[in-house]
């Protein structure tokens, strides 16, 4: 397993999982009330990423995606994203 720094919005976390997109799903399942989401989620393994610091090697998922990876759905007035 890799080490994955997460990071979308106001959540930062370090997950230990096999592929960037288990840790993002593990990521979202961390949340928490008072935690903000970005659009996307910034997955790299040598440290936290945004939209300013993400290169190639950054793995950058809608988190659209994720949210339907994870099995959840968004309600009409909770989905903001495209």
């Amino acid at each position: 397993m890799a080490k994955f720094y997460v990071k979308s919005g106001t959540l930062e976390v370090i997950i230990s999982r096999k592929d960037a997109l288990e840790a993002s799903i593990a990521g979202l399942l961390m949340t928490n009330k008072f935690d903000t989401i970005d659009e996307y989620f910034y997955v790299d393994e040598r440290g936290y990423r945004d939209y300013v610091s993400a290169d190639n090697t950054t793995n950058v998922i809608a988190t659209k995606s994720i949210v339907r990876a994870a099995g959840w759905e968004l309600s009409r007035d909770d989905d903001p994203l495209p």
